[in-house]
């Protein structure tokens, strides 16, 4: 049921998976913490602390927060670690979506995307929210026998939709415990979205999900702003070469102009329609598409690709988004929170959709960068090809949209996401040197 992310045995936040005589694997877990209990509390059953990070595998940016976390939590020694729990296995036995569809609520969620079947999402995410109300009881204790079980130290909530569920669970197994949702979009979607008043602390990266968060009640002790979303601490080692090494890795011109387009973790069928307006658009353009997880989007793009005559450049699921992102001029993409979040680190201008097909906790990421001058939103992805164009002719829109986002503060989401924790875990008196060093 639970797991860790991007294991790295040098790393002293690590614990490598060992063989059982069962011969299954015993997950490893990873390091970061803090809490609103002054208590101080014991742990007898466990070598470190566990702080317990429940996320789901529908759409990509609650595993890639995971991610994130795990990654850059041993860039200071801790004395606790983390443990990754995926919240549809603990929920397995109960899984309504499963007896409905036939699938698991993560491949519902995800096939919905994929066909591009968003634009009923709002009903279904409310008959969905319906589904866990009704199942509440069976869902709280099944959550709850889990918390029993493991005995985190902090649980942190990076999903939504369960996290009324995971409230009660903590309430009833393990009252003590601070349990604290950390957003991974830029805003809420009420109600019964992402926020819920007995969540001791809830972590935001943007005024108007502070003020959401006051809203239900929340006084401002419980909420914390951070500088941006989390993103993956490769991000937060930059390198000046890089624009340069990967259009030469491209064969692309240091002056070409160079559009990412990018739809999501799993890929979305009209980026390959897109690619191959935007190459219509202009026969100097050089067009770089990430598929992501969708082997048959990326053969056909891959065949588009052929007939390209090099200006083409087409990757499948990658790590190397922050290298692709410093070698282009524009970024197309869906208003997603974690591939803006890329974007505006990066200080690339994006160009999005937004209409009755976008995905609804993702209409706000669209007025963000329409009402901060930081990229430009459309009606219909088929307008993407001529605002990018009318981009490229405006060099000074350009230049003014670069200086918007040059006064961006810097993203250091993940580490103070980490001080946090950390300072949860030291008023339970867990970490206190850590904190220190961290500081």
């Amino acid at each position: 049921m639970s797991i860790a992310i991007e294991a790295r045995p040098h790393c002293k936040n690590v614990k490598v998976p060992h063989s059982r005589s069962d011969g299954q694997v015993t997950p490893f877990v990873m390091g970061s913490s803090r809490a609103r209990h002054a208590r101080t509390r014991s742990f007898p059953s466990m070598p470190r602390p566990e702080v317990l990070l429940f996320i789901l595998d529908a759409g990509g940016g609650h595993r890639a927060a995971a991610r994130a976390l795990t990654a850059a939590v041993g860039s200071v020694p801790r004395e606790w670690t983390f443990r990754v729990a995926n919240l549809q296995d603990v929920l397995a036995p109960a899984d309504f979506t499963r007896r409905i569809t036939g699938r698991p609520m993560e491949d519902a969620y995800n096939a919905i995307v994929r066909r591009q079947w968003t634009r009923f999402l709002v009903p279904m995410l409310r008959l969905f929210q319906w589904g866990i109300r009704s199942q509440r009881e069976t869902l709280v204790g099944l959550v709850a026998g889990y918390l029993r079980a493991t005995r985190p130290a902090v649980i942190v909530s990076l999903i939504p939709n369960f996290n009324a569920v995971l409230a009660e669970a903590r309430r009833r197994a393990c009252p003590e415990t601070p349990f604290l949702i950390v957003m991974t979009d830029l805003a809420d979607f009420p109600p019964h979205f992402w926020m819920h008043p007995d969540a001791d602390r809830i972590v935001v990266a943007t005024e108007h999900a502070v003020a959401q968060a006051r809203a239900i009640g929340l006084p401002p002790e419980r909420i914390s702003r951070t500088s941006g979303m989390m993103l993956h601490p490769r991000f937060h080692a930059p390198d000046p070469a890089a624009r340069q090494r990967m259009r030469r890795e491209l064969g692309v011109g240091a002056e070409d102009f160079t559009v990412l387009v990018l739809f999501g973790g799993k890929g979305s069928p009209e980026l390959h329609p897109l690619c191959g307006a935007l190459l219509r658009e202009s026969p100097r353009w050089h067009v770089v598409a990430i598929c992501g997880d969708n082997p048959r989007l990326q053969a056909a793009v891959g065949e588009l690709q052929r007939g390209s005559g090099g200006r083409l450049h087409c990757f499948g699921f990658t790590d190397r988004v922050l290298d692709l992102m410093a070698a282009c001029d524009v970024l197309a993409a869906k208003p997603g929170p974690g591939t803006l979040a890329e974007a505006l680190h990066c200080r690339v201008p994006a160009v999005v959709p937004c209409n009755a097909h976008t995905i609804p906790q993702e209409r706000y990421n669209a007025a963000f960068l329409a009402d901060n001058e930081l990229g430009v939103v459309v009606r219909q992805w088929r307008e993407i090809p001529a605002a990018v164009s009318a981009l490229a002719a405006d060099p000074v829109r350009r230049a003014r949209m670069r200086r918007r986002l040059e006064s961006l503060p810097p993203n250091r989401a993940v580490f103070e996401v980490l001080e946090i924790l950390d300072r949860e875990l030291s008023a339970q008196g867990v970490g206190q040197d850590g904190l220190q060093q961290a500081r």
